[in-house]
C-alpha cells in the first residue's frame, strides 16, 4: 500500500490480515484528517488532534503488517517491485530499497496544482498538508505581531493584514470562514488596535464560489461573505504572484489589477506526482493528471489483472455513465470490429460506422461526436490521425477511445470518495483471499464480485459564524435538498466527529472545540 491518506487508511482498517502480508510505504508516518485542516491555521483545532500514527492503524496484531517511512519513487509492474527512498532527515548509508508485492495499491494522493502560474511556489502558501496549515498559522501570527509594533504606518498595516485566498472551492471558502471567525471573535481581544485594518479577498475562476454545490448554497455563501465583509472576485484568474501582491485578470474584460497581500493561500485544483506520472507511462495510458482505473479500481494497462490498483486523489475513476463499460478496455476488440476489410487500419467510413454503432451502449461516444453531422464525423478521425494517412492504426484508434473515455465525469477528489474506495477494495481483496484460501478458484485473479459504486452522502461547507451548508444532491436520501444555517453546523460537528479515525482523535478534537468556545483560539506562533 503506497500512501497514508483516506483511501489507504480505509483499506488498512478493513483488510483481513490473516489473508495478506501487508506493507505500507509512505513518506509521512501519520494519517491526516484533511477536512479539518483549515481550523489549524487559526488555532480552532491543533495539528496534533488531526493526525494518527500509521503504525497504530496497521491491521492485525503487532508484527502482522509492516510500515516503511519512505517515498515510493518507481514501480516496476513486470518485476512487481516498488523502489523506495528514505527522504527523512536521518538516513542510512544507502537510503534506497525495494519492496516486492503481489498486489499493489497506489493511494499517494495529489499535490496542489499551480497551473504554471509564475511565483506561486515561491510566494504563496498551500493548504494540503499539516505543515502547510502550521506554516499559514505562523505567517498570520507574524503578520499580526509585526503590524502591532510601534511606528508601523497604517497603510503598511493594512497591506500586511490583507489576506488573499485563491480558489473558491470548499478548502478556500472554509479557510476564509475560519479566518473571519478569528477576526470577529479573537482579534478584538488579542489585537484591538488592528480589528478594522484586516481584509480578506477570495479570487475564484468560475462565476460563483462553491460552484460544484447547489446554486442556493453558492448564493447563500456569497451573501454571507458579503455581510461579513469578505470580498469575492469571480471570473478572475491569477496570472502572477509576487512577494507582496498578485496580478488578477478579469476573464471577460482581460483587465488586470494588482491585489496586495500579507499572505496568499493557494487552493485551486490538484496536480500530479512524478510517481503517478511514471505509473501512467508504464501502463501505456495517455498523459493526464491521475492514473486511469477501471470500475474495479484496477490500473488500466498493467497486467496481470488484479495486480495493481489506484484510489483516492491519484486515481481517475469515472461515474456510472456507460452501460457497456469503458472503451479503452475493449479497444483491441472494437478495432477488429471496425476494421471490416481487415487491412489493419480503420478508414473514415469504418470509423463513422463504429461510432454510430457504439453510441447507444457507450454514452461517452456521444460526447466525442456531440453536434457533429454525418459529414463532420469524418473530421473527428483527423484529430487522431497522427501520420495523416486518412485512417487510424491500432495505436491511433486506442487514443480515440481513450479520449472518449476521458470525457466521462470523474468522481470528485474528496475524502468521502477515497474512504469508500478503500473500504470497497478491502472487501474485494478479502473475498479474493478467502476464495483462494478455500480452494474455490485456481486462476491467479478471481473475478471481482461487483464494481465500485460511489454513494454520495452529501457535501458540507463551513461558512463561519457557526453556520454551515449541506448539499445532498445525488445522495440516497429520498429528497434532494440543501440545508443552511446553525442547525446544519450542529450536524457538521456530529459528522466530522464521527469521521475521526480513532477515539484518541475524537477526544482531542472535541477538547479543542471546547477550549475554543471557552477561552478562544490559541494565537501563539510555535
Amino acid at each position: 500500500v503506497l500512501g497514508s491518506g483516506w483511501g489507504a487508511v480505509a483499506l488498512l482498517k478493513n483488510i483481513d490480515p490473516t489473508l495478506y502480508d501487508v506493507s505500507v510505504v509512505s513518506p509521512r508516518n501519520f494519517f491526516l484528517n484533511t477536512p479539518l485542516l483549515p481550523g489549524v491555521t487559526v488555532g480552532t483545532v491543533e495539528a496534533r488532534s488531526l493526525i494518527e500514527p500509521v503504525r497504530a492503524l496497521l491491521p492485525g496484531k503487532p508484527g502482522d503488517a509492516s510500515f516503511y517511512e519512505a517515498a515510493a519513487i518507481a514501480v516496476d509492474p513486470n518485476a512487481r517491485i516498488v523502489r523506495c527512498k528514505d527522504e527523512s532527515e536521518v538516513t542510512a548509508a544507502n537510503p534506497e530499497f525495494t519492496v516486492p508485492y503481489d498486489t499493489l495499491v497506489v493511494a499517494v494522493g495529489a499535490p496542489p496544482n499551480t497551473f504554471g502560474t509564475p511565483g506561486v511556489r515561491e510566494h504563496a502558501k498551500f493548504l494540503k498538508e499539516v505543515d502547510d496549515a502550521i506554516d499559514v498559522r505562523r505567517k498570520l501570527a507574524d503578520l499580526f505581531e509585526t503590524a502591532s509594533l510601534p511606528g508601523v504606518p497604517e497603510e503598511e498595516q493594512r497591506e500586511m493584514l490583507s489576506v488573499l485566498v485563491v480558489g473558491g472551492g470548499p478548502t478556500g471558502v472554509e479557510f476564509a470562514a475560519e479566518l473571519h471567525d478569528f477576526l470577529r471573535e479573537d482579534v478584538p481581544r488579542l489585537y484591538p488596535a488592528l480589528r478594522d485594518k484586516i481584509s480578506i479577498t477570495v479570487v475564484q475562476s468560475a462565476d460563483h464560489i462553491l460552484n460544484t454545490y447547489d446554486e442556493r448554497i453558492s448564493k447563500y455563501a456569497e451573501e454571507k461573505f458579503a455581510r461579513d465583509g469578505i470580498r469575492i472576485l469571480t471570473n478572475r484568474r491569477v496570472t502572477n504572484v509576487a512577494a507582496t501582491h498578485a496580478s488578477v485578470m478579469c476573464k471577460k474584460t482581460k483587465a488586470t489589477e494588482k491585489i496586495p497581500f500579507g499572505v496568499c493561500v493557494w487552493s485551486t485544483g490538484l496536480g500530479t506526482t512524478p510517481l503517478v506520472s511514471s505509473i501512467i507511462a508504464a501502463a501505456g495510458q495517455p498523459r493526464r493528471r491521475a492514473v486511469s482505473v477501471d470500475k474495479y479500481l484496477q490500473v488500466r494497462g498493467i497486467s496481470p489483472r488484479g495486480s495493481a490498483y489506484a484510489l483516492g486523489d491519484c486515481a481517475d475513476v469515472k461515474s456510472k455513465a456507460a452501460s457497456g463499460g469503458e472503451l479503452l478496455d475493449k479497444a483491441d476488440e472494437l478495432f477488429k470490429r471496425a476494421d471490416v476489410d481487415e487491412n489493419g487500419a480503420v478508414d473514415k467510413g469504418e470509423f463513422v460506422n463504429i461510432l454510430k454503432t457504439l453510441e447507444e451502449s457507450y454514452p461517452q461516444i456521444a460526447t466525442l461526436t456531440k453536434g457533429a453531422a454525418d459529414g463532420a464525423l469524418h473530421d473527428i478521425l483527423s484529430r487522431f490521425d497522427d501520420d495523416g494517412d486518412g485512417s487510424l492504426d491500432r495505436r491511433e484508434f486506442r487514443r480515440a477511445m481513450a479520449e472518449a473515455d476521458s470525457r466521462l465525469a470523474s468522481h470528485p477528489a474528496t475524502a468521502q470518495v477515497a474512504n469508500q474506495q478503500g473500504e470497497y477494495l478491502a472487501r474485494e481483496l478479502n473475498a479474493r483471499g478467502r476464495a483462494r484460501r478455500n480452494g474455490r478458484v485456481t486462476a491467479e485473479y478471481p473475478a471481482p464480485t461487483k464494481p465500485f459504486e460511489y454513494v454520495h452522502l452529501g457535501s458540507f461547507a463551513t461558512l463561519g459564524g457557526e453556520r454551515a451548508a449541506l448539499d445532498t444532491r445525488g445522495s440516497p436520501l429520498p429528497l434532494d435538498f440543501v440545508s443552511r444555517g446553525a442547525g446544519t453546523m450542529v450536524l457538521w460537528y456530529g459528522v466530522y466527529f464521527s469521521n475521526c479515525v480513532s477515539w484518541r482523535n475524537k477526544a482531542m478534537v472535541v477538547l479543542d472545540w471546547t477550549k475554543k468556545g471557552v477561552w478562544g483560539r490559541d494565537s501563539s506562533r510555535v
